[in-house]
């Protein structure tokens, strides 16, 4: 079948208009996917157009964002949300393993000289409104290990410095409360950061002394111990000592008095008796003296007196004991 010349022309129009046209969608396709950017929760995108070179922050971090660029534009996430460092370190006490966190233990040296270890965690968050100009002075995003971590060291060793050894331990609390103020003033101070570090928390976990300072605070603390208790001991004995003499002065100044009462009380029933009676008051003393002896032997057990009496005296004698047989 003979096709015109004019169809063939047409066909191949056609046929080319066709092939422009997939070949327009696939590159606008194309474009319109490089052309849609999307920065995740927690991150905010800054896009950098290097043709017309131009900055611009994309989302909160608060939620997926999705936004429209130029297909060229390259999009740095900025990681905003809570970020943080720990510098510790920890010796497995069986093992003697020694583990770090991010970093090991700072080392720093307190008033009086002696060199100590902070284990100390930092935590922080970027401002969304401050990541262009934070991206401008690190545009490799490398601000944690150029500036924030820097300054951490910086403003711990110079907090730790005002403090003794033992201060450390006594003001611990104190002391944290002191780094974590100087470390917001310093981390809005410092000008390449731009004002965007929003200081969290600071969790100042330990600071260790050294083994040697250690065993001689305790060394001195028992020794106060035992010099306390010495002293209480002591005191305790000389209360207690004081105490039994007070008693026995006590004891007998009772008997003393009772004694007199007696006395008085004698004498003045012998003057009533030998008022009353043909007997003087020597022989009523007598006899009395004769009945007290009475009294006092016969609490001695089963004993025999013998006793004589005549003109005005009198003889008491003890009779031995028969055996029993």
């Amino acid at each position: 079948m003979h096709i015109p010349e004019e169809t063939r022309r047409i066909r191949r129009v056609f046929k080319g208009l066709a092939i422009v046209v997939t070949v327009i969608v696939i590159v606008a396709g194309i474009a319109l996917v490089f052309s849609i950017g999307r920065v995740g929760v927690g991150y905010v995108a800054v896009v950098v157009d290097p043709v017309f070179g131009t900055l611009t922050a994309k989302g909160d971090g608060t939620t997926d964002f999705y936004f429209l660029k130029t297909p060229w534009s390259n999009v740095i996430p900025i990681y905003i949300a809570t970020d943080s460092v720990h510098m510790w370190t920890e010796v497995e006490p069986l093992t003697g393993k020694t583990t770090y966190g991010d970093f090991p233990a700072l080392q720093a040296l307190t008033k009086d000289g002696l060199g100590v270890e902070v284990d100390i965690t930092v935590r922080w968050s970027i401002s969304p409104s401050a990541v262009i100009d934070l991206y401008k002075n690190f545009p490799m995003a490398d601000w944690k290990e150029r500036a924030i971590i820097p300054i951490i060291r910086r403003i711990v060793r110079d907090t730790i410095v005002e403090y003794t050894a033992l201060e450390t331990i006594e003001k611990r609390e104190a002391v944290g409360a002191e780094i974590e103020a100087k470390l917001i003033t310093a981390l809005a101070k410092e000008p390449s950061l731009a004002n965007a570090v929003i200081l969290s928390t600071i969790d100042l976990r330990e600071i260790k002394l050294p083994t040697t300072f250690v065993q001689a605070i305790e060394a001195k603390l028992a020794a106060e111990q035992l010099a306390l208790a010495a002293q209480f001991n002591k005191t305790r004995i000389l209360v207690l000592a004081n105490a039994t003499a007070q008693s026995e002065i006590i004891k007998a100044q009772g008997l003393a008095t009772s004694r007199i009462i007696i006395a008085n009380a004698t004498h003045e029933a012998i003057r009533i008796l030998a008022g009353e009676s043909s007997l003087n008051q020597s022989q009523l003393t007598n006899l009395y003296l004769i009945l007290e002896a009475f009294k006092e032997m016969a609490q001695t057990g089963n004993v025999t007196f013998l006793v004589i009496t005549g003109e005005g005296e009198s003889w008491i004698l003890q009779l031995p004991q028969i055996p029993q047989k």
